[in-house]
């Protein structure tokens, strides 16, 4: 049997790009789409990524002084862009700046869904934990408040949640002394009207004891 020369070679590719011709543009055509597809699909992601960011930066760059508001902001760049990277770090800093404002429920609400939506993989995992539990103690539930500070006291990479969690644990569990009752108030004299003529005052006279008259004896 011969080996194929060149021209067969060149005869058979013809033949068979003819035949193969309609799959061949298929198959280009499918990787064109999938090139496009990937490129349009990132750029997307991009512009997004994007956009979250900047609804994050103008929130925290506004000069809005009311932090209830703020937290409520940042709270609504998490639920809209939830899907996006900017979102964990909206959640939390919304968390946190209730806190600051003294909204305890929904501070308390914020890092609640921070660690059921992000849970122990979550890069502030702690700090919602540690927000949780000050908020749990603002509401009375100081048992619940300790355990959590508990767990936070076991040693971690991150020494300043620890040593806040030490000393809000101490604080939690220290039993104050009742406090004295305070004495009554001593009245103090009125003073007279402006104008009115001060009376003085009638010292006292001592009385002498009334000595009955002596009898005379009899003779």
């Amino acid at each position: 049997m011969s080996e194929p020369n060149d021209t067969d070679i060149l005869m058979n590719g013809e033949e068979w790009f003819a035949k193969n011709r309609g799959m061949l543009i298929n198959v280009t055509l499918v990787i064109l789409i999938g090139v496009v597809g990937w490129n349009w699909f990132e750029n997307k992601s991009s512009a997004s990524s994007s956009e979250a960011e900047s609804a994050l930066v103008n929130v925290l760059s506004s000069n809005n002084t009311n932090l209830v508001e703020v937290a409520r902001l940042l709270s609504g760049v998490h639920t809209q862009y939830k899907d996006e990277p900017v979102a964990e770090r909206a959640l939390i800093l919304s968390a946190k700046t209730s806190v600051d404002a003294g909204d305890y429920q929904n501070a308390k609400t914020r890092f609640e869904s921070y660690l059921s939506n992000y849970g122990e993989a979550g890069k502030w995992v702690n700090e919602a934990k540690l927000g949780e539990a000050i908020c749990l103690e603002v509401e009375g539930d100081a048992a619940k408040a300790i355990t959590i500070y508990q767990t936070l006291t076991n040693p971690s990479p991150n020494s300043a949640i620890q040593n806040r969690a030490s000393a809000l644990l101490e604080a939690a569990q220290t039993t104050l002394e009742p406090l004295p009752s305070r004495p009554e108030p001593v009245e103090e004299p009125v003073p007279p009207a402006a104008g009115t003529p001060a009376i003085p005052a009638i010292p006292s006279v001592e009385v002498p004891p009334v000595t009955p008259p002596a009898v005379p004896e009899p003779k």
